[in-house]
This record gives structure tokens, sequence and C-alpha cells, in this order.
């Protein structure tokens, strides 16, 4: 039943409710479903979600909206009475909703409580780069407590000593463990938000220039101690061209680099009398890739090239040359072209969402979600979950049938977890492992195992954490509300249609009978083809079957196609639009065969036509599976039809559509 709730019902991917297009406090009624009212505000919305969008909505016709009212009133009506009906309290329906509320609560409350403060910092971080300074004590993720807590007190002596005032270049040379540490003295370079861990990067930007932060930072490497350089606003993206002298053979290459060298300077030269810088680098530049472009290296980011290109890149100002700048693959100049500043949030807020999302959000939503488990004190109990999996197949998974049996059932009622003091006995796991679809396939192997349960106890703290969430936001209580009407509809057009409609012999040959014009071939062709890879081949095959020779023999033997050689050849009657190759054959006679024809696919085609056939009615068992699904849609239209009136007789319906022209003005909020 979900399944099939989640198919047909409206998509609530993008359903955070249209902001009211009208002014509420004058909310004109637009229909009257016996006492209850609907007022133009309402209708907008349901108008705007369901036909395009509200931009879409204001270019609509007085005629659209009229049609658009009526379908709107047939869905009020349907929906009253499917609650008079009583089917809110249908267990069914409770659980489907229960379970949706969980679903839908949890990412609604990560979307609001990670990913848009979280999208919103990175933005707000971005109007500024820093530079830091490291010193690096290395350690593997999987260490030992005893070795962590041990290089942890070792980066609290050394903070110790740089706020005492030793000399940082001096604490990097004696204890940073990063092996381009003495090379580079510590420097992590310029950097904004979501280029680093975000640990690193919020302790970096806690932090004052010159400062030293007071903690060890925690990243996959290991312990970071962090000095802030420099802070200065940053600029969002930069436009550079380039000419490269590139290096032959390598950087350290003294004679190589001396050559390249002379020629950077000949091309500064060539600068300096007057040449274009894109011309230049269209005619000299080394680099194969930019040179065609004069150089263009498109827009960028900080970063994004090695450090000391990307260092000259962004100290130049619009319009200026670069010196001679070094990098690992050679000499270059570079040009300014243009830059740009950080769009508002608003332009950028989708490109930085992805980004977030890629970098940034599983480390922040694994913070989110361990925060909750202690503020909803949740407890597991090891001894219990190591009694249910001693029993279990390891080689089985959840799909298997009877994969719980050998869970004793002593153990079936102990508790497995808790959380803010709920407990969740063993064969509820067993149960949700049983009917939710995300379990399936879960191997019961320990591990795997330990990981969905982990999934459960992280989705009943979500839960917990949801209660009251309608009450804290209005657009979750609307699409909670959206939903709800929509199973709740769904079950009572079942009951009053779908499940009335009887698919029986004698009532198709009735309706086929009084609806016979609708079930037409339109006009056929059925031709045979022979395709084959070389001309030569194609005209030989011509000539066979044009003095004598049997044309599905030929197909059998030559097609390079396996399906049409299978079939040798022949092809089903096909209406004469249907491709180029009906069309094609329907301007030959039945008999002829075609010269041979070079296709837009490769290789040559020779076809002959088998039957021509004129536009008809189908037979009644041609018609087939178009006759049932046409009467069944019939027999639908006219049991809802007959439902919609028959609460009409208990619900009046007016209409006010002359309110309609005052929908969607573009002066209302």
């Amino acid at each position: 039943m979900n399944s099939v709730y989640r198919l047909i019902l409206i998509s609530i991917v993008s359903a955070i409710l249209l902001s009211s297009c009208g002014d509420k406090k004058e909310d004109p009624v637009v229909l009257e479903v016996g006492a209850k009212k609907v007022g133009i505000s309402e209708y907008e919305t349901f108008f705007a979600k369901n036909t395009g969008g509200l931009d879409s909505a204001r270019k609509s016709s007085q005629q659209d909206r009229e049609k658009f009212l009526d379908l709107l009133t047939n869905y009020k009506l349907k929906l009253q009475d499917a609650y008079d009906r009583g089917y809110e309290s249908d267990p069914e329906i409770q659980m489907e909703l229960k379970e949706y509320r969980s679903s839908l609560a949890s990412s609604f409350l990560v979307d609001k409580e990670v990913t848009t403060p979280g999208v919103e910092q990175v933005y707000a971080r971005r109007k500024e780069e820093l530079r830091a300074q490291q010193i690096l004590i290395a350690m593997k993720p999987n260490s030992p407590a005893e070795d962590t807590l041990k290089a942890y007190n070792k980066a609290l002596d050394i903070i110790k000593q740089a706020k005492s005032g030793m000399s940082f270049d001096t604490l990097v040379l004696q204890y940073s463990e990063d092996p381009s540490a003495r090379s580079i003295m510590g420097d992590v370079y310029y950097f904004t938000s979501g280029q680093l861990s975000g640990a690193f990067e919020s302790a970096a930007y806690s932090l004052k220039k010159g400062e030293v932060y007071s903690l060890p930072v925690r990243s996959q490497a290991g312990f970071h101690i962090i000095k802030l350089i420099d802070r200065k606003p940053s600029q969002y993206m930069i436009k550079v061209r380039h000419i490269m002298a590139r290096f032959n053979v390598s950087a350290t290459d003294s004679a190589d680099t001396t050559n390249a060298l002379i020629r950077v300077h000949g091309f500064q030269d060539s600068l300096k009398k007057g040449w274009k810088f894109a011309e230049l680098a269209t005619k000299l530049s080394e680099d194969a890739g930019s040179a065609p472009e004069g150089g263009d290296l498109g827009w960028f980011e900080r970063r994004r090239w090695v450090q000391p290109f990307d260092e000259a890149a962004f100290n130049l100002k619009v319009g200026t040359t670069s010196e001679v700048i070094k990098s690992p693959f050679g000499f270059h100049l570079l040009y300014c072209d243009s830059a740009r500043n950080l769009p508002p949030f608003a332009e950028v807020k989708e490109d930085f969402k992805k980004r977030y999302q890629q970098t940034r959000f599983n480390e922040e939503y694994d913070t989110y979600v361990k925060n909750l488990k202690v503020k909803y004190n949740v407890k597991f109990n090891d001894d219990v979950y190591n009694e249910f999996i001693a029993g279990l197949d390891s080689t089985f998974t959840v799909d298997d049938s009877g994969w719980s049996a050998p869970v004793p059932s002593t153990v079936l009622a102990k508790t497995m977890f808790s959380v803010n003091g709920k407990g969740t006995i063993v064969d509820s796991v067993i149960a949700l492992f049983n009917r939710r679809i995300e379990y399936r396939g879960t191997s019961l192997r320990d591990n795997d195992l330990r990981q969905k349960i982990d999934r459960i106890i992280e989705g009943l703290v979500l839960d917990e954490h949801s209660i009251g969430l309608e009450n804290k936001y209005a657009d979750f209580a609307s699409l909670m509300k959206e939903y709800k009407d929509g199973i709740i509809l769904f079950k009572a057009e079942q009951q009053e249609v779908w499940n009335k409609v009887t698919v029986t012999d004698s009532a198709l040959k009735v309706f086929y009978t009084k609806n016979k014009e609708r079930f037409r071939f339109p006009n056929r062709i059925a031709y045979s083809e022979i395709e084959v890879d070389s001309d030569t081949l194609a005209l030989m095959i011509y000539d066979s079957v044009t003095h004598g020779g049997d044309f599905s023999d030929f197909a059998e033997r030559y097609n390079t196609d396996p399906e049409i050689k299978a079939r040798k050849g022949a092809n089903e009657l096909a209406p004469i639009d249907q491709d180029d190759f009906t069309r094609f054959a329907d301007s030959m006679q039945v008999g002829d065969v075609s010269q041979p024809q070079e296709m837009t696919t490769g290789g040559f085609i020779i076809m002959k036509v088998t039957k021509k056939e004129s536009e008809r009615i189908k037979t009644y068992e041609e018609a087939g599976a178009e006759l049932s699904n046409a009467f069944q849609e019939s027999e639908s239209k006219r049991l809802e039809k007959a439902w919609i009136d028959k609460v009409k007789d208990t619900y009046p319906v007016k209409q006010y559509k002359e309110q309609l022209q005052n929908a969607f003005l573009p002066d209302k909020k």
C-alpha cells in the first residue's frame, strides 16, 4: 500500500507550499461546498501547484481558471465524503501516515536544522578568505584510545608553547609530521568555506589574525594545531588568460628551464611592443588546451591551480599583467581579464547547497545525530543484541523466509535499545526489518545488522525530536495535511469507483458496438528487409533477388542484425508514418524491391513491400487491451460522476467564477 500511495499522490519533493498569492486580510470566496468555503488564496495555491507554477498560473485564461475550479470542486466534494466515511481512523491509513510522517519529519528537520543553516554559513564565510599555518600530529582514524590520548596531549602541549610566545615556525620544524612541513613551514595557503574539513574551517574562522586555536582539531589525518596568518575579503571568481613556456623535460633540468625562461622573456618583450595578450597567447603559448582560446582559462575560484600560479592570479587587478611566474609545468605570464563578486545568496543557493552536500553535509549530519542521541538519552543493550544475532545464519538476508526463526522466544520480548525512555523490543526490530522497504536485502552479518539498527535508532531519535513539529512549522503541517487528504481520498476512490469497475466479455462487447469507431487501424504497411555493412554485398544481393532469388532466404543468410536475421527480415504491419523506413516503403508497391539505400546509422538496406492495408475499424478481438482500457476509463468516469452527484445532495455547491479574474494579480503578495 505504501508504494501505491507514493506513486499516485502528488509529489512532495518540491512541496513546500507556495506562499500565499493573495492578501489574506481580503480573501474573496470562490467556492462553497456545503458550509466549507475556499478563498481565492487557497484556490491560487492549488492552481499554481498543479499547472506548472506561479508564473504559468498568472498567464492562464479565465477559461483555464474556471475549468480548474470545476476540478477543485469535485476534489473537495470527494474529500468531504471520504472524511465523512471515517477513513481517517482506518488502521492501515493510520500506519501509512505514521510511517510517512516519520520519513517526512526526518528530511524536513535535517533540511531546516542542518542543510539550510549549513549552506547559509558556507555563504557567509565565503565572503572572507583565510590563510593558516598548521602543525600536524599524524594519527590513523582507527588508532587505539591510548594512542589518541597521547597524541591529543602532545598537541595540547604544543599549543601551550605557541601561546606562551614560542615561534610557530620553530614549532612546525620541531613537531609537525606533515611531510611537506619543512618545505612550506606548515602553510595551508588561502582557503575559504567548503574547501577544507569542516572542523578545521570552523576553528580557523573563529580566530583573529595571529591567533592560535586553543584546542587540537581532529581530522582523518590526525590532530591539527592551527595559527591564523591572514584574513581578508575574498574575491569570488576571476577570469585569467595565460601565456606559457612549457618545461619540455622537468622543472629541475637547468638547461630546459633556462630555454623556457628565454622564451617567456621573449613573450614579455612582444607584449611591451604592443601585442594584444590574447593574440600572442593564440600564436605562441605552449599550453595546447588554452592557446586556441587566447590563453583563456575561464572563471575559477581560489585554490583551482597550483599555489604559485593561483597566488599570482589573485594578486592581479583587472586589466593588469603579471611578472614571470614559475610553476612545476613551466613559466607563465598572466593577464586578469575580469573579476566577479560574490552574487546574492538567492542566485547561488542551489550551487552552494550542492557543494555543501558533497563536502560538509555528512560530517555535520553525523554531529547533529550524535548530539540528538545524547539529548534523548539513547541506550543500547549490547547483551540483548548479542543474544539476538547469536543464532542467525550470516549467509542469509532479511529477505529470506524464516530468517528470524532462530531467535529464541525468550529474547523477542527483551528491550534492545531505548530512546528517551521508550524501549524497543527485539520483536519490533524484526518487524521493522520485515516491513520497511529500505531494509530489504540487509545481510545477517553482524556489521550490516548493527549499521541498519543504528539507522532505526537514528529514525526514532528524529521522531522524538519532531514531536510538535506541526505547531512549529506551518509548511510542515500543510505537507502532512496534503498527504493525509491524498491517502484518504485514494481509499474512498477505491471503494466508490475502482473496486466497482467490473470487466466482463458481455459488457465489453456492448461497449465495442457503441464505440467501435474509436478503435481504428491507420493506413499500414508491412515489409521485409536485408541490412548489410557493404555496398558491394548489397548490390550483389539486390541483383540476386531481382532475378528470382528468394528474398527471405537472403534475409536469413546475410542480415547483420541478429533479430532481423532470426525473423528472416520480416516486419509486421505498422503505421505508414511510424518512421523513415515505413514512409519510404509506402512510396513503393506491394512486391517491389528497393535498390540498396544507405542508412543514417551506417550500412545499407534493401526493402521489399509485402503488404499494404488501408485504414479500417478494428475487430472486437483486435481492439483487445485498448478496448478494455477505454471501457474501464469510461466506467470510472461514470461512477465518479454518480458519486459526485450523490455527494452534492448533501453538500450543495456554489461557485463564484467572477472572482477568478482577480486571481494571480501582479501586485498581490
